[in-house]
């Protein structure tokens, strides 16, 4: 596994432990506090998927949502809340989250939804390629057939 994982929340404690159990996992595992310091993680490492406190000292997680979403539009983002609300959760949706964790949360659950997340953005990914290579296999074979019929038919 080398999927890579950005951890932002502003519990120090909680950061450590969620860098400790994802690394256990196998994933790469970067942490910040706050949601300009993963704003500019972003910029010089490609996550696969965030972690993402929905109150954060310097903006909401809503907001780094969109803004981690202009940089890096694969990526997958699951909300981590202590303010479970109707609001929140479909504010998070509708700003972009993949997904909704409530804290405290069971590590066996949070861990199964980071895989079904990853899993997900796998097969999307492979799906995407494999569509790229049709279309571009039938390009190839459409391409072929224009430089036969053009050497079968040379007008004088």
């Amino acid at each position: 596994m080398n999927e890579s994982i950005l951890v932002v929340d502003d519990d120090t404690e909680l950061r450590k432990v969620l860098s400790s159990i994802l690394s256990e996992e196998g994933y790469s595992v970067k942490t910040v506090e706050n949601g300009e310091q993963a704003i500019k993680t972003s910029e010089k490492t490609r996550f696969d998927l965030a972690l993402i406190d929905i109150k954060l000292p310097d903006m909401e997680g809503t907001k780094l949502l969109q803004r981690l979403k202009a940089k890096q539009p694969h990526i997958v983002m699951i909300i981590v809340t202590g303010f479970p609300t109707i609001e929140n959760a479909m504010g998070a949706v509708n700003k972009g989250a993949d997904g909704y964790i409530l804290k405290p949360f069971e590590i066996g659950k949070l861990l199964q939804a980071v895989r079904k997340h990853l899993n997900k953005q796998a097969a999307d990914h492979i799906s995407n390629w494999m569509e790229f290579e049709q279309d571009s296999t039938r390009k190839s074979r459409f391409d072929q057939d224009n430089a036969k019929k053009k050497s079968v038919y040379q007008p004088q």
